[in-house]
């Protein structure tokens, strides 16, 4: 009886202490003084933002100012080399979307790399093909995709140093832009970005 009454009492207090606990939400703009030593929604952004701004004043952009179509672009393999679980479409989705924005490029979904996700229904709509239950005038005829021209690919790093009771965490941002009809590189750049925390502090 007396272990009833105790698990009673535990939950009661439980279930009371959850509702207490308040919650509010925080303007994005006003999040920094709450940051951490890991990556946060201000250093994608700051990364993509850079990015961008490096890939746009390049000479290979400039260069494409007599283009009459936008070049296509898919997102190829962006790894995760840190100690800490997050999507890297995070970033590239950022930097794809500012580069579509400049009316430079326009992004696939019909085929990426882990940096990205495909669309799953441009193949399930093409099974279509030959299937009686759907209008066939109506299913998308075979050679309309449209394949990329250019591929973003990329990597982000993450080394960790302690100096006395302190711990720097260094982060590297390297994206590269290639050009899949030659293999060449077309635009490469690297974000730095580095933080400073007490050695209790654990970036993941």
């Amino acid at each position: 009886m007396n272990s009833k009454l105790i698990t009673i009492a535990f939950i009661s207090a439980f279930i009371l202490a959850g509702c207490t606990s308040k919650v509010k939400y925080i303007d994005p703009k006003d999040s920094k003084e709450y940051t951490g030593i890991g990556l946060d929604y201000h250093d994608i952004e700051d990364a993509a933002s850079k990015s961008v701004q490096s890939l746009l004043q390049s000479g290979y952009v400039k260069n494409l100012g007599t283009q009459k179509s936008p070049k296509v672009l898919a997102i190829s393999d962006v790894t995760n080399d840190t100690m800490q679980n997050f999507s890297t479409e995070e970033l590239t989705r950022k930097i794809t979307r500012d580069m579509r924005n400049s009316g430079k490029f326009i992004l696939t979904m019909a085929m990426s790399g882990s940096g990205g996700t495909t669309d799953k229904m441009l193949k399930q709509a093409r099974d279509a093909r030959d299937n009686s239950e759907f209008n066939q005038y109506t299913v998308q005829e075979k050679g309309n995709l449209i394949a990329p021209e250019l591929s973003l690919s990329g990597k982000i790093v993450q080394r960790n140093t302690k100096i006395g009771s302190k711990q720097r965490v260094d982060y590297y941002f390297l994206l590269t832009l290639t050009d899949i009809k030659t293999g060449l590189v077309v635009w490469d750049d690297e974000v730095n970005i580095i933080k400073l925390g007490s050695n209790k502090s654990v970036a993941w």
